[in-house]
């Protein structure tokens, strides 16, 4: 509700002093009126006084009479008023002149001496309202010098003009000091109305509310703005209390407060809500500044406003806007973190420190390689500069983080960039959603339905997926691979001998040496019963394979004490080559089959390739 007004300029400056001249020159006209009538009184108390003497001044104050009479005269006729104080000036140096002759030659004069010291005192103060000192210093020299030159030039008989200097050295002392004194009083008071001038318009001109009041809190001015803000009028303002502007939202306790700071002249500053003339209410940014008096003493107050209403409306919806994002930011069913381009933590959320262990002041200290798994810290790495660099705009993955203690989780991590108004990218908002128990249930689901659950080794399906790949790869290579078919022999009787348990038993030992015999790049799958199939990967030719099979027969051949029983068996092994004697996985599967049945039937526990007829 920020109050807007424009207020109208001039470029004519203001003459504050204009107004005492127009007095003075109105002053001057009464005063040569004045004149004249006290020129003729003293003539008068001269005669009352020495009537002997005073017959020869006669002509003298006839003289002076007329002279003054020339003044009014002029004022009636029109003359001009910038002429007029000029006329008078002059008029006023001439009857002085003549009237300190008169004084010169009357011989008890010292009365009428007196009399004429009163009439000059009013003369300088006007003087100097009119002209410089520096003025009246050269026209009061001309008074001295101007008769005393014509008397010693035997222009008046019987003038002294000793006596003359010493009755007009006096009065014209007087005069100058007054009028020096008198002058440099109206220039202060000219240079304070200026000041007062200057100031006054600048309050006006202001666009900061303004508005003074007496230490009982009476408004004594208020400057437009004040209006524009507050609705109120000067005239309805000017005279009445602060208390006018009261809203009723802060208590007495802040009012005691502001009133108490600024009675001992100090500043005081702080946000207000005031009423306006319509009853809202607006949030204002004011300074209050104590005037002092000779005495030290606060005798007025300015308080100088700024409108902050729509700034504090702002900030409280952005409050309310963060307070809002806050709360989901902290209530979010996953782990949010905020990240600088440096891939240091600036922000975290609640979840997020519970789901990795760390306090705040921990977090803050760490980046994303703190969290990081080993075995995906390259590519997340690589993911993180694509980020921030803005070579891509977004990235989900499911992944591996480390707790605050070395223990691994899944998580699906989510990152985005954060950009400023700009489109320059500041930030990277990260959010991880805890997926262990989700990655546990798959990989067991994944592992009911690719692995044996008796012996953990691949299963049928898994194994003919490995089987393609292994075909995919070695057409590609141009290499070979072997498989194997491995029956079990006298494993039934065993099962039959000794129960179920122990046939369960033996299975798991012979998986688990089965796997001692190959490479962790080989794969060893049940295709169920007492049946294994083994994938030598990239093997040179069938040395390879007979060295591996030869490996088998000699471990499995070995006795097995399981659950108190000791248990023998062996192992009938048929082989085949990629791409020698077959090219899909059906085919090769068909002739180790074969060769396995072919290895049963010549008396078991051998092996035998596919198109070899022999045993080993």
């Amino acid at each position: 509700m920020s109050a807007k007004f424009r207020i109208k300029r001039t470029h004519k400056p203001v003459n504050t002093f204009a107004p005492i001249k127009e007095d003075l020159h109105a002053f001057t006209a009464a005063l040569g009126f004045a004149a004249v009538l006290l020129i003729w009184g003293l003539w008068v108390w001269a005669w009352r006084i020495d009537p002997t003497h005073a017959p020869d001044v006669l002509g003298t104050h006839l003289l002076m009479g007329v002279m003054l009479t020339a003044y009014p005269i002029a004022l009636l006729s029109g003359l001009s008023l910038r002429a007029l104080p000029y006329l008078f000036y002059a008029l006023l140096l001439a009857t002085q002149t003549l009237y300190l002759f008169a004084l010169a030659r009357l011989t008890g004069g010292l009365a009428q001496g007196a009399a004429g010291l009163l009439f000059w005192f009013l003369v300088p103060p006007l003087m100097a309202g009119i002209f410089s000192w520096r003025a009246n210093l050269t026209g009061n020299l001309l008074l001295l010098a101007a008769p005393t030159l014509l008397a010693l030039t035997g222009a008046f008989a019987g003038f002294d003009p000793l006596k003359f200097i010493l009755l007009a050295a006096p009065v014209v002392a007087i005069a100058l000091f007054i009028s020096h004194f008198s002058d440099s009083l109206l220039r202060r008071i000219d240079a304070l109305h200026k000041q007062i001038a200057w100031r006054t318009a600048a309050m006006n001109l202001a666009e900061e509310s303004m508005h003074v009041t007496d230490r009982n809190g009476v408004i004594e001015y208020v400057n437009p703005a004040f209006c524009a803000i507050s609705g109120y009028e000067p005239a309805e303002a000017i005279g009445k209390k602060s208390s006018l502007l009261k809203s009723g939202l802060q208590d007495n306790v802040f009012y005691e407060n502001l009133w108490a700071t600024i009675l001992k002249n100090e500043i005081w500053q702080g946000e207000i809500i005031n009423r306006c003339k319509d009853g809202s209410s607006i949030t204002l940014l004011m300074t209050i500044s104590p005037v002092l008096d000779r005495d030290s003493h606060a005798e007025r107050f300015i308080a100088v406003s700024h409108d902050i209403t729509a700034r504090k409306l702002l900030e409280e919806e952005v409050a309310l806007g963060h307070a809002e994002l806050e709360a989901i930011f902290n209530s979010a069913g996953g782990g949010i973190a905020l990240l600088d381009l440096w891939g240091r933590f600036i922000k975290v959320n609640d979840f997020w420190l519970d789901m990795l262990g760390y306090t705040r002041e921990e977090a803050t200290a760490h980046s994303y390689k703190d969290i990081s798994h080993d075995e995906d810290m390259a590519e997340t790495q690589q993911l993180f500069v694509a980020l921030a660099s803005g070579e891509i705009p977004h990235h989900e993955s499911d992944r591996r983080f480390v707790r605050n203690g070395g223990r691994v989780f899944w998580g699906h991590l989510s990152m985005t960039p954060v950009k400023d108004d700009a489109g320059y990218i500041r930030a990277i908002i990260a959010i991880v959603q805890d997926i262990n128990e989700r990655k546990l249930l798959e990989d067991k689901l994944e592992s009911m339905a690719h692995y044996d659950a008796l012996t953990a080794l691949p299963n049928r399906a898994l194994f003919f997926d490995r089987l393609s790949q292994a075909i995919s790869q070695t057409r590609r290579s141009q290499g070979q691979f072997a498989l194997m078919f491995v029956d079990l022999d006298g494993f039934k009787a065993v099962n039959d001998t000794f129960g179920h348990d122990t046939g369960d038993a033996l299975l798991k030992a012979v998986a688990e040496h089965l796997l001692e015999c190959v490479r962790e790049s080989d794969t060893v799958a049940r295709m169920g019963g007492d049946e294994f199939t083994i994938i030598l990967r990239a093997i040179r030719g069938a040395q390879d394979a007979s060295s591996v099979a030869e490996k088998i027969l000699a471990t499995l051949a070995a006795p097995y004490h399981l659950l108190g029983h000791e248990c023998r068996i062996g192992a009938s092994l048929g082989i085949v080559l990629y791409p020698q004697h077959g090219s899909n996985a059906e085919e090769l599967l068909n002739q180790a089959d074969n060769a396995m049945y072919a290895v049963k039937k010549a008396g078991k526990n051998a092996y035998r390739f596919a198109e070899d007829k022999k045993e080993a």
